[in-house]
């Protein structure tokens, strides 16, 4: 699953192995904005799929 985000910065979001999401990987991470509501509404749900809820 993946969710293009447009703003703040062009990207894609990608749930491949969320076992190897962790704090210390994201502690040198620059805050580069915000995402808009609708975005992370489509991030949630692409999040749940992966994770079957």
């Amino acid at each position: 699953m993946s969710v293009v985000i447009d703003t703040p910065i062009p990207c894609t979001a990608v749930a491949v192995n969320l076992q190897q999401l962790r704090a210390v990987r994201f502690a040198e991470a620059t805050h580069r904005g915000t995402v808009d509501p609708a975005t992370m509404a489509r991030v949630n749900q692409a999040l749940r799929a992966v994770l079957d809820l």
